[in-house]
């Protein structure tokens, strides 16, 4: 009995361990991603695009016996340009959107908005014209104070979006700085990456070796089974939008459904960035068929994507879907976009790695 006592107690203290160990790991890592993520950040990403144009490389060195120095600098100047081409053209287009958009607001609320909300209460006094004299003049009083009180705040909240897209600018410097610095450093990590590779496995201890082999093969895979999830999602909520707006006989249904879909591609925003505004000026101008059926609309999409996303993840990661949903949520919530797809992933590799018996964690 003593010793059944004993071995209980002795799992718990292995179990508050493992546990205290790490809670420890993932809260520094927490904190120096947090603390360093910015400074850091402009290697991270010129390491990951030499990792990613690695093969490229080697393949081009291969078959055309030019030196790797050369390639690399082809290489790096190809991908920067096509890549600083599109960031420059989509950017562009958004930023002029979104303040014409945020300019224009009052106006849109001064033209439309308030006549609709005067003529509700003037319907709201019709009603209840046998009230007391009293009732009505609140009312009255009640309309003038909301009209003012929402005009105010969409006055604020334009200025503040404008000043925010305006202010935007002063940070091109110091991004101008970590772009310039990205790409110098992708140029030195491209042409020797493999000296890189090399150098920083001669530094780890043999018993390493296993584990980190096994990660990339886990990380690599893995990824591909997630952007094909993805891929997935949104052909779904595409689909799902091109019926819906074909249904409620929109024009060019399909062209809308490509767009809101490559919409829901941006984290926070998402399809209901285009949808809820979209259903909230039609209700406004009184096409309440539009303005109901894309809300309604949204509402699917948003209660599918919830139940199919966690489901389809953690079938690619190996996670159960309310494991995959609880660690999305968290990594949303400490580290953003990147946590959200970050910390399932990590969470299905120490699951891996305890699977083939390389880590003990989990029984």
């Amino acid at each position: 009995m003593q010793n059944e006592s004993d071995l209980k107690l002795k799992k718990q203290k292995e179990f508050l361990i493992k546990f205290c160990y790490f809670g420890v790991i993932i809260g520094t890592t927490i904190i120096i991603i947090k603390v360093l993520g910015s400074i850091l950040t402009p290697f991270l990403i010129a390491f990951i695009i030499a990792a990613i144009l690695n093969p490229l490389i080697k393949f081009s060195c291969k078959k055309l016996h030019i030196n790797r120095a050369i390639i690399s600098i082809l290489f790096v100047l190809a991908f920067y340009t096509i890549a600083s081409f599109i960031i420059i053209l989509i950017g562009a287009k958004l930023l002029v959107l979104l303040q014409s958009l945020f300019t224009t607001l009052p106006q849109f609320f001064t033209t439309y908005f308030e006549p609709y909300i005067r003529d509700t209460f003037t319907h709201f006094e019709k009603l209840f014209l046998s009230l007391d004299p009293n009732v009505i003049s609140a009312l009255e009083e009640s309309s003038s104070s909301l009209i003012s009180t929402l005009g105010n705040f969409v006055s604020k909240f334009s200025t503040m979006v404008v000043s925010y897209v305006s202010g935007f600018a002063t940070t091109i410097p110091a991004i101008f700085l970590k772009t310039v610095i990205t790409i110098i450093v992708t140029f030195f990590i491209t042409i020797d990456f493999e000296k890189i590779i090399n150098f920083i496995k001669r530094q780890l201890p043999e018993s390493a070796s296993k584990p980190i082999k096994e990660s990339k093969k886990f990380i690599t895979t893995t990824l591909f089974k997630c952007l094909l999830s993805y891929v997935l999602i949104l052909s779904i909520t595409f689909t799902e939008i091109a019926i819906g707006l074909t249904i409620l006989q929109i024009p060019n249904a399909i062209l809308i459904a490509v767009v809101i879909a490559i919409f829901d591609i941006l984290p926070v925003l998402g399809t209901g960035g285009i949808m809820i505004p979209w259903a909230i000026i039609a209700l406004l101008y009184g096409n309440y068929t539009i303005g109901i059926g894309v809300a309604v609309l949204y509402i699917i999409i948003t209660i599918i994507r919830n139940i199919i996303e966690p489901k389809l993840v953690g079938q690619q990661v190996g996670l159960h879907p309310v494991v995959t949903l609880i660690s999305m949520f968290i990594g949303l919530h400490f580290l953003g976009f990147i946590g959200m797809l970050g910390l399932p992933i990590t969470i299905a590799l120490l699951r891996y790695l305890n699977d083939k018996g390389i880590v003990k964690i989990f029984k």
